[in-house]
């Protein structure tokens, strides 16, 4: 009797608790519509011009020139809080670690790269025997973590190591301890991921804050030529036999001066370094990738792009003799300060800036102007953990939930609408057009595949970091599906094709609005973190992946109705593709007692940007001692009703939030102890083979 009783209970409270997760959902989804009288406005629509690629003239000779597009925006960074000592157990935490993980699951095409300051305050140096000596322990610790998940480091040679070295530090330990890293991390994870590294310079070094030498600029520019020299010593030795990505590296680039370039007589060290390189002689100059920071006033996105270009132009105009140099925007933000609470940072607004931002970037690359021709790459300084108040508010990609009242504290991640955006811009294909713009404040770009097999539409509308009065527009897309190029079809009449519409909607996507809602609790309880991420993810718009059979449809039209800002992904996969295998790298991390993490790397084969989403399955093991040893439980997959299009879950075995967590329960199988294993899901339902099987025990803390 109480077997039969006991799954009963369960039904009833996982029916209670869906239907309060769904009805916190439906008063934020309603509320997210203005319904009024007194300004009727908020309630018009806004219509656009209709995107059509098709067979036109135009279209193909656009498409006649491809422009192959590299992810140059794909970098994020960040500042360990003072004091500047404690940078190694701040990188090291918990949180740090888990917000690093999170990045990474959003694959290399969205952030490959992680821009931090003083990571060399984890180093720990001495001068013995007419010799200067590390220890790497800490940052040893922090950068297999970055290798482990697939991330490289931007990594500035900024910081006073531990020890008794006393300052000013000679050119000879700036040399040294450049050869050392060098030698060690060549070693450890093999020349080709160091290769990828970013070294740069001392960051904003005309800056008081940040120059703790005390630089002259004799003293900056013998410290930048000390590590350009160490750089080239150990490039000759590494470099000797090796090749990358298929080219000869002749030596490790370096990236500087990493400053603002204001006024001369302010801004000294950035200028005269600059002139440096602007000589005849190119051995002279020390960057390969000259770096400054450019962001907005908060306004408008186009800001940042318009201020890059004109600094770089003067930069060419000023030192002619630098154009063998490339360009960067390493600071590519909205508007400084990122521990300021704006609440456009919070929502979809803040994504679809972060979106303008690269387009507008990728329009200067693709028209091949002076700027995008000299443009290496972007990054956006959002990596940053916040705190409450603010934890939507701050310029970051997750929001931080400090649970400290737990035993022991932990912390929860929510993902804000911007993280999506970087998880969209990673679909787009490897050759695109130039960026257009509709009536409506509506910009989008379209790609492709070499094989023209693949094509990815990326929209969005927006008013920067204002308010939409007008909020809702109707988006009109129309995509010919037997346009050819050069008699070569985009997809073959014989090939099954299918597409994939996914949506940031500002108030439907929006986790901050709902944490508005629930009264901005400092410590959500698990049915408001639930509620929040059963809206942090993009939507999928049309119940899925909609498959088209040519010979009976030759478009593929569509009209969405939207409310600004807004963000659409279409894209269009043609079955001709090889199938995708197993996701690669699976992992599980304990968030706090029976909740995980399931994190997981992208699978090597197939056409992985053709994925709809991930299935996470698990097996838990028999936890209670009312069952015999004997019994077995089943794989379930616990994903059903959550759409998971990045490479993470957040699994909470001891709640049973929707129905189907209740086939643990009845088979008396409970707990967080149990198996995990993740498969893929193409855009025709194909799946792949299972990953390898990972155990995983909250309890054991070895």
């Amino acid at each position: 009797m109480r077997n039969k009783t006991v799954p009963r209970i369960l039904r009833k409270m996982a029916d209670t608790e869906l239907k309060v997760v769904q009805l916190l959902v439906q008063i934020m989804c309603y509320l997210a519509i203005p319904i009024t009288t007194s300004n009727p406005v908020l309630n018009d629509f806004v219509p656009t011009d209709t995107v059509r690629l098709h067979q036109s003239a135009m279209f193909w000779e656009n498409l006649a020139t491809p422009r192959p597009m590299q992810p140059f925006w794909a970098s994020t960074g960040l500042c360990p809080p003072e004091p500047r000592n404690a940078s190694g157990g701040f990188l090291l935490s918990r949180d740090s670690q888990m917000n690093l993980d999170l990045i990474a699951s959003l694959t290399n095409r969205s952030v490959s790269h992680v821009r931090i300051h003083w990571l060399l305050e984890l180093v720990e140096a001495s001068f013995k025997n007419d010799h200067y000596q590390y220890n790497f322990t800490t940052l040893d610790m922090f950068m297999d973590n970055l290798y482990n998940i697939g991330l490289y480091p931007g990594f500035e040679l900024m910081g006073m190591p531990q020890g008794s070295i006393h300052q000013p530090y000679p050119d000879a330990f700036w040399k040294s301890l450049v050869q050392q890293l060098l030698r060690r991390y060549s070693g450890r994870y093999g020349i080709h991921y160091v290769a990828n590294w970013r070294f740069e310079t001392w960051n904003e070094p005309d800056l008081r804050n940040y120059n703790m030498l005390n630089f002259t600029v004799n003293d900056y520019l013998s410290y930048v030529t000390a590590i350009r020299s160490g750089l080239d010593a150990m490039g000759k030795t590494l470099f000797s036999a090796e090749s990358v990505n298929g080219a000869r590296i002749q030596r490790f680039p370096l990236y500087g001066p990493a400053g603002l370039f204001k006024s001369e007589l302010q801004h000294p060290f950035c200028w005269t370094a600059m002139a440096l390189c602007n000589t005849q002689d190119e051995r002279r100059c020390p960057f390969d990738t000259v770096t400054f920071h450019r962001k907005g006033s908060g306004r408008w996105a186009s800001e940042v792009e318009s201020s890059g270009r004109q600094l770089v132009e003067e930069l060419l105009h000023r030192f002619p003799n630098a154009r063998h140099l490339k360009f960067a925007n390493d600071e590519a933000d909205p508007i400084a300060s990122w521990s300021t609470a704006r609440p456009f940072q919070a929502d979809v607004r803040y994504a679809a800036m972060l979106f303008s931002i690269v387009i507008q970037h990728w329009s200067a690359i693709a028209k091949g102007n002076v700027f995008g021709r000299y443009l290496r790459f972007i990054s956006h300084d959002n990596a940053f953990l916040s705190y409450y108040p603010y934890v939507f508010e701050q310029r970051t990609l997750l929001a931080r939930f400090q649970m400290n009242l737990t035993d022991p504290p932990h912390v929860q991640y929510i993902v804000k609408p911007v993280f999506s955006a970087l998880g969209m811009l990673a679909k787009l294909g490897p050759f695109a057009l130039p960026t257009r713009t509709l009536e409506g404040n509506v910009s989008y770009v379209a790609s492709f595949d070499k094989r023209m097999k693949y094509l990815c539409l990326l929209a969005s509308r927006s008013n920067d970091s204002s308010p939409m009065w007008v909020k809702r527009s109707y988006f009109n897309l129309s995509i010919a599906l037997d346009m050819i190029d050069d008699n070569r079809p985009l997809f073959s009449d014989t090939s099954k094709i299918s597409y994939l519409v996914e949506v940031l909607q500002q108030g439907w996507n929006d986790p901050f609005r709902l944490w508005r809602l629930q009264g901005k609790p400092a410590y959500p309880s698990a049915l408001q973190l639930a509620a929040m991420r059963a809206v942090q993810l993009p939507s999928v718009f049309l119940g899925g992946p909609r498959i088209v059979q040519q010979y009976k449809e030759r478009n593929i039209s569509l009209s969405l109705n939207l409310r600004g800002p807004w963000i659409v992904s279409v894209r269009v996969c043609s079955k001709d593709h090889q199938r995708i295998g197993p996701v690669e790298g699976l992992r599980v991390k304990i968030v706090y007692k029976d909740e995980a993490l399931v994190l997981w790397k992208s699978p090597l084969l197939g056409e992985t940007r053709c994925i709809h989403q991930y299935e996470v399955w698990f097996k838990p093991i028999v936890s209670s001692f009312d069952h015999p040893p004997t019994m077995q439980c089943k794989w379930h997959q616990i994903n059903v009703r959550t759409h998971t299009p990045f490479m993470f879950y957040q699994h909470t075995s001891n709640m049973s939030i929707f129905k189907d967590r209740l086939i643990a329960h009845r088979q008396g199988c409970s707990g967080g102890a149990g198996y995990y294993k993740v498969r893929s899901i193409d855009f025709f339902g194909r799946r792949s083979p299972f990953s390898t099987t990972v155990y995983h025990n909250p309890e054991d803390t070895t």
